[in-house]
Order: C-alpha cells, then structure tokens, then sequence
C-alpha cells in the first residue's frame, strides 16, 4: 500500500443495496484497506452484502422520509465527513453509484490524484452520467463482470462534478452537489461516473422502491428528497428513450475543454442557499467512452 493511502478514508450512505455496494467496496478496497472505507446504513433492518466485511460499517435507525428529511440527512453526512476529517488527510464522500476514476491517459493514479485536496482543500471531479443505451446494449447488466465493458455511452451532467474530495471541513447542500467551500478545484484528470442510469429494468425497479418510501401524502420535490424522487418508473423509460431519439452517440478524446471552462466560468456564491455552484450543463448529447477507460471497473 502506498504511504500516502493511509491517510485516505472513502464513505458512502445506503439502505439495500445489493448491487452497487459491492462494487464500490471492491473498486476502492482496490487502492486502500477495507478498515478505510466507511459505509453508513439507513436502518437497522437493512441486508449488507458479504463484500462489506472488513469495512467500518455504521448501522443507523430508519427515519421516514418526509420534510425536510434529506436536508437533514446530508447536514449529519457533513458532520460525519467532518469528524473523519479528524483522523484522515481526506475523505471522499459519494453516493454508492458514483465512482471516481482518474483517467489512464494522465498516469491514472487516482490516489495521487485524490491527495492533491491535502494542498487544495476541497477537489471536483469532472462527471460523466453513464447510459444504457436501450438500441446499443440490449442485454441487462451482469454486476458480476466490468461495467464499463458493458456499458460504453454516456452524457455530461455538470451537477455530478460534485466537492466530493474534501481535506477542510465542508458543509454539503442536498446530494454533495454543491457546498459552502468557496473554491472551485476541478481536477484535469479525475472524472466522476455516475451509474444510475446503467440499466434499464434495475432503473425501474430503483424508482419503484424510492416511491415506496414515501409516505402517503408526503411534501413532494426538495421537501422530502429532490424531484427525482418522484418519476414513475415510465419516466425512466422514456429518459433513456430520449437519448436514442437524440442521435447516434458521439465520439472524442473526452477531455471536454470547452465544457469544463464554462463550469469553471460560472462558478458563484448562491447567497440565499449558502453555497458556491457553478451552472447546471447537460443535454441529450451522447459519448462513447473511450477504450483506455473500459477495463476500468
């Protein structure tokens, strides 16, 4: 293990998560000892994969999604973050389904990459949403074998370049997509992969359980979890529909320069919520992911 790993603490949040845990553990317990990386469970009842043994597991009581229940949710992953900074250099915080990757074509070194924060306080990845491109893929998703080599599109969604690698104490808005720290450092070479949307009927099924967890009646959109909380499973259907309607996918180097100058260009302090953002970028626009990157994970 390289000397700097040590210094490194990886943590996500999850309720049952039988498919995207596992890769998560076995992607970072790649680069660091299982014992740094931390996996907070919302509720007690919850089914952890094997993968997780080894890892610090944090079992926390259920709370029923209602008003203001992700605010407070990422208020407590913010204090979390913030105690482990006690302990470790730099934490990196994501949702289970968001992988960092540092591009083979800069040296790949995603530890160096990720250590930077210890000089720069708080690092940005560049994000790329994956897709399953219903009319390319049309075999399902086997979590057993590389996503990547199973899953070649995908789009840019700006909101995804989340403060996620933090070395300073932080306070996140709702998602980690945006925070109080007021410098933007968005790393030439790390890209944020977020994989929601890698599968057609796991996304259906996800949204169906996400709507279950809604009380009757609850407060909709940002009051309870965000607005993606409450598509139907259709409208993922036709989400990915969309992208095929859009055109055949596109093909680049992926170092996207002009998209990250006008992310770095629009960077502001939105006063009335407390928070440095830059602007939202993302349309219907597909991209091939480049061949260096398919044994990735």
């Amino acid at each position: 293990m390289e000397p700097q790993a040590c210094d490194i603490a990886f943590a996500t949040m999850v309720g049952d998560e039988p498919v995207f845990l596992p890769i998560w553990i076995n992607y970072y317990a790649r680069i660091v000892p299982k014992a740094q990386l931390f996996i907070l469970v919302d509720g007690l009842h919850r089914v952890i994969p094997p993968e997780a043994e080894g890892c610090q597991v944090i079992r926390l009581p259920s709370v029923t999604p209602g008003p203001g229940w992700d605010v407070a949710r990422w208020r407590m992953i913010s204090l979390f973050t913030n105690a482990l900074l006690q302990r470790f250099g730099v934490v990196v915080f994501n949702d289970v389904d968001e992988i960092l990757l540092a591009d083979p074509a800069q040296g790949g070194n995603l530890l160096g990459h990720i250590g930077q924060a210890r000089e720069a306080g708080v690092l940005s990845p560049f994000a790329i949403e994956m897709l399953h491109r219903i009319d390319l893929e049309p075999d399902p998703l086997d979590p057993a074998h590389p996503i990547l080599a199973q899953r070649r599109f995908g789009r840019i969604n700006a909101s995804y370049c989340k403060p996620c690698i933090t070395a300073r104490p932080i306070n996140w808005s709702i998602g980690g997509h945006y925070a109080d720290y007021p410098t933007l450092n968005l790393d030439p070479a790390l890209f944020l992969f977020h994989l929601r949307f890698v599968d057609h009927d796991m996304l259906r099924g996800r949204q169906a359980s996400r709507q279950a967890m809604m009380q009757p009646g609850a407060a909709k959109g940002a009051e309870v979890a965000g607005a993606g909380w409450l598509k139907g499973a259709q409208d993922m259907t036709d989400f990915l529909q969309s992208f095929v309607d859009a055109g055949p996918p596109l093909e680049n180097d992926f170092s996207f320069g002009w998209q990250r100058r006008r992310i770095i260009d629009s960077w502001h302090h939105d006063a009335e919520a407390g928070i440095w953002r830059h602007d939202r970028l993302h349309n219907r626009k597909t991209y091939r992911l480049p061949d260096r990157m398919a044994d990735q994970f």
